[in-house]
């Protein structure tokens, strides 16, 4: 086979894979409407949409994101849409993709974490340069509907840990390029949320 039949099968299978609208879970993502197609939702605290079925327990997207972190416990991920998927065009803007995650981690790799957020490399968090902090209704009222029940009740506040996350020279982008809305690590637990979206 030629090169400019190969070229003319790669451009076809590119263009078939945007067109099916699969997320980064992998789900089906066609405009609703149809018979069997997905039900979305609109978190209205968050003023995102997403889809009660496509919630995925696995790692994977956390250690592409985020290869800073050895060997999570767990995460639970849920992805969607800035807009309604109902009056979307065909091929959205890569900037309309979201997702979500809750993170267990080890507690030594929480206190990591918090340390590395720190101005300079402080080893506490109890100097008055040290990382923001979000009360726990702002963190839960970022999240969606889905994921709220997993996080954890916070006694203090959760602690920004963005900057211990991003990918050396950029801010706020994960090392594998998104962006980075949000990255908290309860002080007195062990779970990392996030909330990022496509650039």
């Amino acid at each position: 086979m030629g090169t400019g039949s190969t070229r003319v099968l790669i451009g076809a299978a590119v263009t078939a894979l945007v067109l099916s609208g699969c997320g980064l879970l992998g789900g089906d993502e066609r405009e609703p409407g149809r018979g069997g197609d997905p039900e979305w939702v609109l978190d209205e605290d968050s003023e995102r949409y997403y889809r009660p079925d496509l919630v995925v327990h696995s790692t994977e997207l956390i250690e592409e994101h985020f290869p800073v972190l050895e060997d999570p416990t767990s995460a639970t991920i849920a992805e969607g849409r800035f807009t309604d998927p109902s009056e979307r065009v065909p091929i959205p803007a890569p900037d309309d993709y979201w997702w979500q995650s809750v993170t267990v981690l080890d507690l030594g790799q929480a206190d990591t974490l918090m340390a590395r957020a720190l101005p300079g490399g402080a080893s506490d968090l109890g100097g008055s340069a040290g990382p923001e902090s979000l009360p726990d209704r702002e963190v839960r009222t970022m999240m969606v509907g889905p994921l709220e029940p997993g996080i954890e009740d916070c006694d203090g506040d959760w602690i920004d840990v963005t900057t211990a996350l991003t990918e050396p020279g950029y801010t706020g982008r994960s090392a594998a390029g998104d962006i980075i809305e949000l990255a908290v690590v309860c002080e007195s637990g062990t779970q990392l949320i996030t909330s990022a979206h496509d650039m």
